[in-house]
């Protein structure tokens, strides 16, 4: 890339561990301004990498944990500008958590005889508060992403145990029922169950 067509940067500081085209690449990918604004394909054709793959280099890019790291890092620093532009501020999220933590609904009601519309007195919103608890939970950061880890091969044997269980109810093809009566079949029950 020559000098000409640099861009200039627009002021936020990027980590000095990447080099300068990863660096470049986050600087693309995270400016609002940018062709490359949350697309790494874009980004990396203008970070300079080659232009004949800047699809897989951009997934190798983002596969990276310093440019995955950085790149949360710029993303959580703007959002916390825009939400102070805002006027999100923790002691008003806090406030409204806690008022959903006590969020009390008042029902209408219409009267059978008298066609009315009546109120009930204030209850507990149990949907909201649970809503609150949730999110002052994830906040908190009690309620982390977890990890799911999938085993296959345990699956594969409940699955097998539950079919050997309902394999072992079922009635098996050398029984059959007649009149309500289990018969075993065999050369003496099918002439017995035959006869009427």
């Amino acid at each position: 890339m020559s000098k000409a067509n640099e861009k200039k940067p627009d002021g936020r500081k990027i980590s000095k561990k990447l080099n300068l085209r990863q660096r470049r690449f986050i600087a693309e990918f995270t400016n609002p301004e940018s062709e490359g604004f949350g697309n790494q394909t874009k980004a990396a054709k203008l970070a300079g990498y080659s232009q004949l793959a800047p699809g897989q280099v951009g997934h190798q890019l983002m596969k990276n944990t310093e440019v995955q790291s950085e790149i949360e890092r710029i993303t959580n620093r703007e959002l916390n500008h825009v939400f102070d532009a805002a006027g999100v501020t923790i002691e008003r999220l806090a406030k409204r958590i806690r008022q959903g933590l006590d969020a009390k609904e008042t029902k209408a009601f219409i009267h059978q005889k008298t066609g009315n519309v009546v109120y009930s007195k204030p209850m507990k919103a149990h949907d909201i508060r649970l809503k609150a608890i949730r999110i002052a939970a994830e906040l908190r950061g009690d309620f982390a992403p977890k990890e799911i880890n999938f085993n296959v091969s345990l699956l594969a044997s409940r699955l097998q145990a539950a079919r050997r269980r309902e394999y072992e109810r079922t009635p098996q093809p050398s029984q059959r029922t007649v009149q309500g009566v289990r018969v075993e079949e065999g050369e003496n029950n099918t002439q017995e169950a035959d006869q009427p």
